[in-house]
């Protein structure tokens, strides 16, 4: 009797389970709509009552510390942002030592299930954003740790993925082998042009020479990356010659690249599948041992999608006299699509396996149906198991909303005073978007570093 009404409690779990494997992003839109007008502590606000209302669920955490760090970096709660940020460090990293030893157990689960464990440039824009809490701070010893460990990260980023791959590879239910993606990203402009700062601050030239070499280095080497123009104060050679004051500014602007869901289907052969995918990740024939000649199964993956920011101008006055333009440091978003490819290959691949033996699952339980039911009623059941599968199959969408998309920058030689600095943003059409006074900016012998945000 049991057996007879297995059909109906497996499709009832379904039903159920499906809205645990579907990304929640609704509740974002108020949080990021205050965001991008500066409303940073009703932001904040919103961000702590999805907390208290479950909308960050348990395997969400290190977003809720990722989105919690962030505000309150933007509010100048310098402190406060490293805590959080330190709190997802330390989740990502124990997160990634577990799905080591639950790689094979893991194969067939949606990732949505699964806690969220960050993407590369999430885990590597944490130090960056903890070594300019550090700076404000006055900590520059504590800055520093954090840029060597973005250059650590990337050096051991394929290795350890590496790993990661070889378990999955070795589960009983891998039936794909999944090939790794070489990062070919090793060396971040923005965090040598901190420890550039840092060392200058601190009068050791020889070290701020190789961290600027270093920034140099990396523009010349990934092209795809810093695909703009060289900011000038980066090319002058008396630089770090020079002796004089400076006033340093950092502007962010834009919002993160978000997840948008690309859907596929795969056509099985004999011992092998054809993957419909419009993104032509992998358009080859994939081998896949034991899979029949005959079906066809839905599948998603994630791509990064960048919004455009309304700044195209960012424009400095100092004692309201006009003084120059801040230049573009980093494309935070071309960083985030550069690492995220390193990992789209474990995504894909594991999605395809995940998806093929579920529908091949559902075939059997659909023969299963029509041998124990009425033939009208299995027809239904099998039928709504099918769609049932497919509507299980839901990319992750989970990222990092409440970062920025771009840094722009000055390094602008000041004597020793007290200075009112006004910074416009500005649109395509010269029309300003946003005015920031800042008034009774101390330049002194330490670093003067001024950040500002315009998230739109």
């Amino acid at each position: 009797m049991i057996r007879k009404y297995l059909p109906v409690i497996f499709i009832s779990f379904l039903l159920v389970g499906c809205s645990s494997i579907v990304t929640n992003t609704e509740f974002y839109n108020p949080i990021l709509r205050n965001i991008e007008t500066g409303n940073f502590d009703l932001a904040a606000n919103q961000i702590n009552d999805a907390e208290l209302k479950g909308e960050y669920s348990e395997k969400d955490r290190v977003l809720l510390h990722l989105d919690k760090g962030m505000i309150f970096h933007y509010q100048g709660e310098y402190s406060k942002s490293n805590v959080e940020f330190e709190k997802a460090e330390n989740l990502i990293e124990d997160l990634y030592t577990k799905s080591i030893s639950k790689a094979a157990t893991s194969m067939l689960l949606n990732d949505n299930a699964l806690d969220y464990s960050g993407n590369v440039y999430e885990d590597l824009y944490i130090n960056i954003f903890k070594a300019i809490n550090y700076l404000h701070i006055g900590s520059f010893d504590d800055a520093y740790v954090e840029v060597k460990r973005v250059n650590d990260k990337l050096n051991l980023l394929d290795t350890k993925y590496d790993k990661y791959i070889s378990e999955l590879n070795d589960s009983k239910d891998s039936k794909i082998k999944i090939e790794a993606q070489e990062l070919d990203y090793y060396n971040n402009v923005l965090a040598n042009y901190i420890s550039y700062l840092i060392f200058k601050t601190e009068g050791e030239d020889d070290n701020s020479r190789i961290s600027l070499y270093k920034l140099n280095q990396a523009w010349d080497t990934y092209g795809d990356v810093y695909n703009y123009s060289k900011p000038s104060f980066l090319s002058d050679s008396t630089l770090l010659k020079s002796k004089n004051t400076h006033l340093n500014i950092l502007a962010f602007v834009g919002s993160a690249p978000i997840k948008e869901a690309i859907g596929a289907r795969i056509t099985t052969f004999d011992n092998f599948v054809m993957v419909s995918d419009p993104t032509n990740f992998r358009v080859n024939a994939i081998p896949f041992p034991g899979v029949k000649y005959g079906w066809n199964f839905k599948f998603a993956f994630p791509s990064l999608v960048q919004k455009k920011s309304l700044v195209k101008n960012i424009e400095v006055y100092i004692d309201s006299s006009y003084y120059c333009n801040l230049e573009l440091l980093e494309n935070m978003a071309n960083v985030a699509r550069k690492t995220f490819e390193s990992q789209k290959s474990i995504t894909y691949f594991k999605s395809i396996s995940r998806a093929v033996l579920k529908g091949i699952g559902a075939s059997a339980l659909g023969r299963e149906i029509k041998k124990n039911q009425n033939e009208a009623v299995g027809n239904i059941l099998t039928a709504l198991t099918n769609v049932l599968v497919d509507a299980t199959e839901n990319a992750d969408l989970r990222s990092w909303r409440t970062m920025p998309s771009n840094c722009y920058a000055a390094e602008i030689p000041l004597k020793k005073g007290i200075y009112n600095v006004e910074i416009r943003f500005l649109d395509s059409n010269g029309e300003i978007l946003m005015k920031q006074f800042n008034t009774n900016v101390k330049i002194g012998k330490d670093i003067n570093l001024l950040e500002t945000f315009y998230l739109n």
